[in-house]
Order: C-alpha cells, then structure tokens, then sequence
C-alpha cells in the first residue's frame, strides 16, 4: 500500500462560547487537517490540534513543519509502518501534534486497507465509558448553571477546571456536589495552579465529599515535590502537563509514583504509535489512564477513543473537546448518548467528510 497523494490545509473553528482555563480565554481553536491517498485508491483522514502552551508548538510552526515534510510521504509503502512512525519521530520529534495527523492517517488506512474499524485492528479491550465534559474557569454562578445544564443533557462526569483561587475552588465543587450528588462524578484540573499549600487545603476540603480526580495541580518542575503527599492523594492526582512521551512514562513509574493516573493526549504524545506505549507501559505498572485532549476535530477525538479503547489500563475518558466547536469538517467517529461513548463501527476512524 502506497502514498501518492498528500493535501494538507488548515481550518479556523469558531467555538460555541468564549473558553477559559487558568490564564487565558479562547474563542476559536485551529486545526491542521491532512489526506493520505493510497494507489488503491483509500483516504486516510488526520488532525492535529497544536497548543503552544502544551508542547510549546504553534498552528503556523506546525503547518509549515508539515507541509514541508508532507513530500516525503509520497511513495511511502505502509506495509512496513515501524518506519513510517520512526522517520515521523526523527523529523518531526518537536512538533506532536503534526506528527499525531499524520499518524492517525496512517493508521485510518491501515484498519481500512483490512476492512475494519482500528479499534479491531487494535484489539479491543473496552466497549463503552463515560466521559467527562468540562466546565472552564468561570464564575460561582456560571459554573453552577453550566454543571446544571450538563446534567439535564445526560451527563454524569463534570470536569472543572481550577487554579486560580483555592477558597473559590473548594466553593465551586462543594456546590456542584450538592447538586446531584449520587449520580454525578466531579474531576477537577488545576492547570499547574497550585502550590503545595493549596493542594493540601483543597483535598482536606474535597475528598470526604466522592472527588474523582485532581489533574495536573503542580507545575511540571515539581513532579518530585508530590511524593511530599499522602497515597491517597497520590492516587486520584493525574500526569498531564507532566507526561508527554514513553520517556517521561518511564520516569513516573519509579516507586514512589507521583501521579496514581496518567493523561494520554495524541497531541502532546505525538500520535496513536507513541500512546500505545505510554498505555503498555500503565499497564505494566498498575497506572491507571485517561485519555484526554484539546478542543479538537472529530477526527482526533476518533482516534483518541479506539486507542483508548484497546488499552486494559483505560479508566477515564476526557474527549469532550469536540463539543466546544461550532462546526467540523467531518461527521461521524463515534456515537455519545448521555454522555456514554463508543466507536461507531465503521472502516478506520469512522469518520466521513461533509459535503
């Protein structure tokens, strides 16, 4: 199976509302969409999401860097992927979320290329899972009404994102567990906002009332200072900012572990190739995963869930970030009811292109 044709463009979406997470505010996200046409005849369909926040790679840094590398694509015979994912590594090793397009192509025409969904070409470990959907940094009242409106929807896992002020924080999620409080899961992410203090003060004052998780509440540079913490607080924490390749997976499971889960996003990892491993590795050392992601086409999102779906480790699904978005180049690539998600069935990602 060869390449021969490569078309790689760029697309403005318009989010739903203004959104905000600890330090800045949003109002549209770009995405990098590319195809991968084979001599047979099949499309492969891939997204990348860049954050300069996340992986330090911007939308024009990116398009350029993949654009330009796209030519060696063309003649690429993908019976042997291996060296298709290793020459990814090799030029495109700073920029994850290019490398995570063109990836999650590949991968489309190889579960195509055998008529099946990737999932079945993965091998399928889960079915179905509930994911969260998250609320951003907002007011009292706001956040109240937004976890209101999201429980109406059929939404059962609230995520919130804090880190900017501990007391209003611990307000915020005392107030939404009084809302629903058995039928609703409440996980938090503090973006790298807090100080050892604040997690302290924050977890005496939320655990005892059923918090499922605390993402990311330390800066990166202060993975060692979380061994300062109980177990129990260790083991709701979860690695996001903090784990971006094998590597760093590697260095998070050395006993004691820091994080009890970690967050796998393609777009920090660079692709479905490298989570794999970061999800063997979880598996290995009795790390629990989630799999999370930026504000992000159908595509990736797709592509997210079949490989989070293949992995034993998967107990938390984050993949919410294309219910944000106004509008999308394509439709399908899994089905959501009440908040509950699976793979649609269909050939590679499931996904379709609209007219």
């Amino acid at each position: 199976m060869k390449v021969v044709k490569v078309n790689i463009y760029k697309h403005d979406m318009q989010l739903k509302a203004p959104w905000a997470i600890a330090g800045r505010v949003m109002e549209s996200v770009e995405n990098i969409f590319i195809e991968l046409t084979t001599e047979e005849g099949l499309i492969g369909l891939g997204s990348g999401a860049p954050s300069p926040d996340v992986a330090g790679e911007s939308v024009e840094d990116s398009h350029v860097k993949i654009k330009h590398f796209s030519k060696n694509l063309i003649g690429v015979h993908l019976d042997d992927a291996n060296h298709v994912f290793d020459l990814l590594e090799n030029n495109l090793k700073n920029f994850p979320a290019a490398r995570s397009a063109i990836d999650m192509a590949i991968y489309d025409l190889l579960s195509k290329s055998e008529d099946k969904s990737l999932i079945d070409l993965l091998g399928r470990s889960i079915r179905t899972l509930p994911t969260s959907i998250t609320i951003g940094v907002s007011s009292f009242e706001k956040t109240v009404a937004d976890a209101k409106a999201h429980i109406d929807n059929g939404f059962s896992h609230l995520k919130i994102k804090i880190g900017e002020n501990v007391d209003e924080d611990i307000e915020k999620v005392s107030a939404l567990f009084d809302i629903s409080p058995e039928s609703v899961s409440i996980r938090v992410d503090a973006n790298r906002g807090y100080s050892l203090k604040d997690l302290e003060k924050f977890y005496d004052r939320t655990h005892h009332l059923g918090l499922e998780l605390i993402e990311q509440p330390l800066e990166v540079d202060k993975n060692k200072e979380m061994l300062n913490f109980s177990d129990d607080i260790r083991a709701i924490c979860v690695a996001d900012e903090s784990l971006h390749s094998p590597a760093d997976a590697v260095a998070l499971v050395s006993n004691p572990k820091p994080f009890g889960v970690f967050n796998i996003k393609l777009m920090k990892c660079g692709g479905i190739h490298e989570a794999l491993k970061i999800a063997k590795i979880a598996e290995n050392e009795g790390i629990a995963l989630m799999w999370g992601c930026m504000d992000e086409s159908k595509i990736s999102i797709a592509a997210a869930l079949h490989a989070a779906f293949s992995s034993s480790a998967t107990k938390y699904i984050d993949l919410d970030g294309f219910f944000d978005l106004g509008w999308d180049l394509v439709s399908g690539g899994y089905i959501c009811n009440n908040g509950m998600m699976e793979t649609n069935g269909k050939l590679g990602l499931g996904v379709f292109c609209n007219e």
